[in-house]
C-alpha cells in the first residue's frame, strides 16, 4: 500500500512471524462468500527455485484453478489502475519491477477493459494478454491483510488513550533511487528506494525509534484503544468510526524506517501471552495497563497516518501505486521485481481449499520485499476480512504474470526458465 513503506501483514503473518497488513466478505460484510472448490493442484505445489528471476512463457489451460477463478475484481482493479496510467505520459516506464515496459504498452488492454461486460472478464484477459510463469529467489508465500474499522474519539478519554499520529514535521524522506541513478551506483540501487529520517545539524539521521516518539501540537489526528491503533499500524491503514457516527481513513502516510517486529510475538515469545491472537492481545493490555508502552515498544516501527474523507465505501485504501485497493482484486508485491500495475495469477491455499486467483499489484509492504513469489492480498474491510486475513499463510506459492500480447520477451533471461503444468 509510491514509495510508501506499508507494514503490510496479516495476523498469519505475525503468527508465522512470531513462529519465525483484502471470498470473504469483502466490504462491510455485503458480498456473501462463495462456496471455495476442494483443491485439484497439490496443497503444497512444487515451485522451481532459481537464483535468478526470469519469466517463462506458458498456456492460460496449463495455469491450476485459471477457467474457475473469479476474474470480477481484477478486472475492477485493472481499471483503476489504467485510470492512473492515463495521468501519466505514454512513455513513462511502469514504476517498480523488472519487466513491464511503459505505460503505452498497456493502453490497448485498458480501452478494452472498459468495454468488458460481467461474465467476460475471462475472455478479456485470455485475448488481451500472453501468461508467463514466474521463477525467482526468496519466499514463496501468500499471506493477505485487510482494513481494520476501529472506534475512535477526537479527544483523549479513559477508553480511548492512544493517539493516531500525523507525518511529522521534521521528518525528511532521502530519495535513494535518484541518488543510485545520479551516481550509476549499482549498491544502492538494491537499497530501499526511500529512507525516513531527521536533520541532525549537517547530517541526515535515522527517525526515533516507537519508544522515542513523541507527538507534536497539532499532529493528533484522534484517539483510539492501543491494539487497535496498532493493528491499524500493522495493516497499513484502516477507517476511523466516531462517536458521532461519522466515519474516516486513517490513510497510511510515512514510517519511522525501522523493521517490523510483532509485539504480540514478543508477548509470546516472553512467555506472557499463550495465543497471538488480536482479541488476546487487547484482553492482555487491558489486564495488563502499566506494560502498555513496554509491550508495544518490542516494535521499534512506527506509522503514521493522514486523515482522509472516504469517497468511496466499496473500495480500500490507495496501496503504494496510489490506487485504491479492490477487495480481492489488489495484491501487495515486491516492487524489485514486478511493477505496480502487473497483472498476477497465485496458486496457493487457504484454510485447506485451493486459493487460486487473478490480482494486480497496487501494494507492497517491508514484509513484503523477499523476492517474486511473495504477496499479500487485500480482502477488505471489516471483521469478516480480517478472519480471511488471519487465515491465510500459504506455502509455497506459485505465480504467473500476464503481459500485453505482442509485448515481446519481457527479460533477457526468460528463456531460461521452464513452464510447471498445473
Amino acid at each position: 500500500m509510491s514509495c510508501r513503506a506499508v507494514l503490510a501483514m496479516s495476523l498469519a503473518g505475525i503468527l508465522a512471524g512470531c513462529a519465525s497488513t483484502r471470498p470473504a466478505p469483502v466490504v462491510g460484510g455485503r458480498t456473501p462468500i462463495p462456496p471455495r472448490p476442494p483443491i485439484t493442484s497439490p496443497t503444497t505445489p512444487s515451485v522451481p527455485t532459481s537464483t535468478d528471476f526470469a519469466l517463462a512463457p506458458a498456456r492460460f489451460a496449463d495455469i491450476p484453478g485459471w477457467t474457475t477463478s473469479e476474474m470480477a475484481p481484477a478486472l475492477t482493479a485493472f481499471k483503476r489502475q489504467c485510470a492512473s496510467w492515463r495521468n501519466r505520459t505514454p512513455d513513462a516506464v511502469l514504476t517498480g519491477g523488472r519487466y513491464g515496459g511503459t505505460v503505452s504498452t498497456w493502453f490497448g488492454a485498458c480501452t478494452a477493459a472498459d468495454t468488458i461486460q460481467p461474465g467476460q472478464e475471462r475472455w478479456f484477459f485470455e485475448n488481451y494478454f500472453d501468461a508467463n510463469f514466474v521463477v525467482g529467489p526468496g519466499e514463496a508465500r501468500l499471506t493477505s491483510y485487510f482494513e481494520p474499522v476501529i472506534q475512535a474519539s477526537r479527544d483523549w478519554s479513559p477508553q480511548f488513550t492512544e493517539p493516531l499520529l500525523k507525518r511529522p514535521p521534521d521528518m525528511v524522506t532521502v530519495d535513494l533511487g535518484a541518488f543510485a541513478e545520479a551516481y550509476d551506483n549499482e549498491t544502492l540501487r538494491g537499497a530501499p528506494r526511500t529512507l525516513n529520517g531527521k536533520v541532525n545539524g549537517d547530517r541526515i539521521v535515522p527517525y526515533p525509534k516507537r519508544e522515542a516518539i513523541t507527538p507534536y501540537l497539532g499532529q493528533v489526528i484522534g484517539y483510539a484503544h492501543p491494539a487497535d491503533v496498532y493493528n491499524l499500524q500493522v495493516q497499513g491503514s484502516g477507517r476511523l468510526s466516531f462517536q458521532d457516527g461519522t466515519q474516516a481513513r486513517a490513510q497510511f502516510s510515512a514510517q519511522n524506517g525501522y523493521k517490523w517486529n510483532s509485539a504480540l510475538g514478543a508477548l509470546r515469545n516472553s512467555g506472557r501471552l499463550a495465543s497471538p491472537t488480536w482479541a488476546n492481545f487487547r484482553s492482555w493490555l487491558d489486564t495488563n495497563p502499566g506494560e502498555q508502552k513496554t509491550a508495544l515498544n518490542a516494535d521499534p516501527s512506527y506509522v503514521f497516518f493522514q486523515e482522509e474523507t472516504i469517497a468511496d465505501y466499496a473500495a480500500g485504501p490507495k496501496g503504494a501505486a496510489n490506487v485504491p485497493l479492490t477487495p480481492m482484486g489488489s495484491i501487495a508485491v515486491d516492487p524489485a521485481y514486478h511493477p505496480y500495475g502487473a497483472v498476477v495469477f497465485v496458486d496457493g491455499a487457504h484454510d485447506g481449499y485451493a486459493f487460486q486467483r487473478l490480482l494486480v499489484a497496487q501494494d507492497t509492504g517491508g514484509a513484503i520485499r523477499r523476492g517474486p513469489n511473495r504477496g499479500d492480498i487485500f480482502a477488505g474491510t471489516g471483521p469478516e476480512a480480517g478472519a480471511f486475513a488471519e487465515r491465510m499463510n500459504s506455502t509455497p506459492a506459485r505465480w504467473w504474470t500476464l503481459l500485453p500480447k505482442a509485448f515481446g520477451a519481457p527479460i533477457a533471461s526468460v528463456a531460461t526458465a521452464t513452464t510447471p503444468r498445473g
